[in-house]
């Protein structure tokens, strides 16, 4: 068997096998590239609103947030750097109870609870990392993306003698299947081989971490402190403490999110986002004494070991295609889309080759 009838013979069989995983992550994969977006679209009275001004004060908008919800107390806040796109609030009430509200930044008006939000997105999200399946689904997705690096490379290696750039014969529907499939799995080939790499790293970013902190001397992440002991009828300090203490540990980012809020049981995670970060939510974490305000941990992109920053921040931003802006993701979203067709045309080759030889019988 020479190199070439071998390397036919893997692609063959890892495209077959991986054919109904790799449409299903294409499309979702497409889908979620816009997720933030399409998420707002299906639930526009939650989440748009009219700029007007300058956005309320930490303090004020926490006043205003707990006298419309009966005195709930708020656990967690996340803020939006878009003018047009509401906050969020985590509460808990009387016997536990806890919900969330999308908030008016610009006047604290609730608009209304996430408890009754179309929900499609979350659990589209889902099935793209682990099929709804929790471990055993993410070893699958995992797995997929180890196939597809497999295609990627076979597939540059067969398109190579032919070189089939573009549609040539639009008369035969055979020969249109195998110039897309050809065409079509050269021009997307850079695009699958980072959706591959980047997914498996993704899927298996605690070892890639250890192996890069192994490679490179240095730890992976820092240590996410413990709670020191505090005495349990402390009272936390408020939100706004919680964020001027995170902005003076690292001047420069914004605060995305503050979560932990009204508790002494554990630091006050506030997580942030600098200018250049890509990541919608960010990637910066600074943990807070909730009683003392005592900043226990800092850890910003920008000096973070070079693991997390390779493993947790610009692996994922080359996965999503949000490393450059909109243009890279509406590329990444057509590649994306590119999946679900090249998981067709090849089995029809296939298929079509089956058929001829057993018509030659």
């Amino acid at each position: 068997m020479t190199l070439r009838r071998f390397l036919l013979w893997v692609h063959l069989v890892v495209g077959l096998v991986a054919a109904v995983e790799l449409l299903l992550l294409g499309v979702t994969g497409a889908v979620l590239v816009f997720e933030s977006e399409i998420e707002r679209s299906l639930n526009p009275k939650l989440w748009h609103v009219q700029p007007e001004g300058v956005r309320l004060g930490i303090g004020e908008f926490v006043s205003r947030v707990e006298k419309q919800t009966q005195g709930a107390r708020i656990t967690a806040l996340r803020f939006s750097d878009d003018p047009c796109v509401a906050s969020s609030a985590s509460l808990q009430g009387a016997g536990g109870r806890s919900w969330s509200v999308t908030v008016n930044p610009y006047n604290g008006a609730v608009l209304g609870s996430l408890a009754g939000t179309n929900t499609i997105m979350p659990k589209v999200h889902q099935f793209h990392t682990n099929l709804l399946l929790g471990k055993n689904g993410k070893l699958i997705t995992g797995t997929a993306a180890i196939m597809l690096v497999i295609l990627a490379l076979t597939g540059l290696v067969l398109w190579w003698p032919r070189k089939i750039w573009k549609l040539d014969d639009l008369k035969s529907g055979k020969r249109v299947n195998f110039d897309l499939h050809n065409a079509l799995g050269f021009w997307s080939s850079v695009f699958m081989l980072i959706f591959g790499v980047t997914g498996i790293v993704i899927h298996w970013d605690d070892e890639a971490s250890q192996l890069v902190g192994r490679l490179t001397g240095m730890p992976p992440r820092l240590a996410i402190p413990t709670m020191p002991s505090v005495n349990p009828d402390a009272h936390p300090v408020s939100a706004a403490l919680m964020y001027e203490a995170a902005t003076k540990a690292v001047p420069g980012a914004a605060v995305n999110s503050i979560q932990g809020l009204n508790s002494n049981k554990a630091p006050v995670r506030v997580t942030m986002r600098f200018p250049e970060d890509r990541t919608p939510a960010g990637r910066t974490n600074v943990y807070i004494h909730p009683v003392t305000a005592e900043v226990l941990m800092a850890q910003d992109s920008r000096t973070a070991p070079p693991a997390y920053r390779w493993v947790k921040l610009w692996n994922r931003q080359f996965h999503t295609g949000d490393e450059f802006g909109m243009p890279c993701r509406i590329l990444t979203c057509l590649a994306s889309l590119s999946l679900p067709l090249l998981a067709v045309t090849g089995p029809l080759i296939w298929w079509g080759r089956i058929r001829r030889r057993r018509g030659a019988v």
